[in-house]
């Protein structure tokens, strides 16, 4: 796994400084990596203004302009099935899948994807790794992989690094819902596990629409332009010193920035409602 054989795509819609954060981190934090953004026909102006500003850095922006109608997440898994199969076109062996609500915070460097490589080759039944910090909640310890499984049923995710050539082995083609997916994939005994060592993860309280409205807080003014601050050298090292029984929470190994009266409400809430 390097930089040659490993293709980052962005799934964007209408996420503005939010996608500006992501395509930054991963800039800053991925040097070398072919990145492409699949936007779902964003409306919004920040959102257009922020694609064709980094349209230049990035191996291509695609849009898909198909009605969304009846649709609860918009054409996600039509978006994700064209990357893949874009992907396997190009040459690609592996797709980091990410949100644009998410951001990178420490390098994607070749120690980490040695790592995730080393997953992926203990089982031919590995299909994702996913880079994501742990929310709370119970993980299963594998000391062998020196990874985590949530739980024996956990096969896929939206978000993650797939490998395409045993997608395609698989027989399964992505579908809507990503419940749905895990269920076909799990079915046929694949597993999706997150690595010692993640390096990215989604902002606190993003923007989020509602019936095709923006959702907006008067107590979260700054909704949409949270993120984390980069982990410093310290911080890395004494995470990668932790002992694998220490899972690797967000909120243990992740500094948040741009947040004043926001904190209180990250502090207080669980974790399903910072990311929701």
């Amino acid at each position: 796994m390097n930089t040659r054989n490993l293709l980052i795509a962005v799934f964007s819609y209408n996420m503005g400084v939010t996608l500006e954060n992501c395509l930054s981190s991963i800039a800053e934090l991925c040097p070398g990596f072919d990145v492409v953004v699949m936007d779902d026909a964003s409306g919004d102006p920040v959102t257009q203004a922020v694609l064709e500003r980094w349209r230049p850095r990035l191996k291509g922006v695609f849009t898909n302009t198909s009605s969304k109608d009846g649709k609860r997440h918009g054409n996600l898994y039509a978006n994700i099935r064209q990357m893949c199969d874009y992907a396997r076109g190009n040459g690609y062996r592996y797709l980091m899948m990410l949100q644009d609500d998410m951001q990178f915070v420490r390098p994607l460097s070749q120690d980490v994807l040695d790592q995730y490589q080393r997953i992926f080759a203990a089982n031919p039944k590995v299909l994702q790794v996913d880079p994501r910090f742990l929310r709370r909640g119970e993980f299963e310890v594998l000391p062998a992989l020196r990874a985590y499984r949530y739980d024996s049923g956990t096969s896929y995710a939206d978000v993650g690094v797939t490998d395409l050539e045993r997608l395609a082995e698989s027989g399964v083609e992505i579908g809507e819902g990503e419940r749905a997916n895990k269920q076909a994939f799990a079915d046929k005994g694949y597993q999706r596990y997150f690595p010692f060592t993640p390096v990215a993860m989604h902002v606190p309280f993003p923007q989020r629409y509602r019936n095709g409205a923006l959702k907006r807080s008067l107590l979260l003014w700054n909704r949409g332009k949270y993120g984390y601050h980069p982990m410093t050298a310290a911080e890395m090292k004494a995470m990668d010193a932790r002992d694998l029984a220490v899972y690797p929470h967000f909120r243990r190994f992740l500094r948040v920035k741009n947040m004043i009266l926001g904190r209180i409400f990250y502090r207080l809430k669980k974790d399903t409602s910072v990311f929701g």
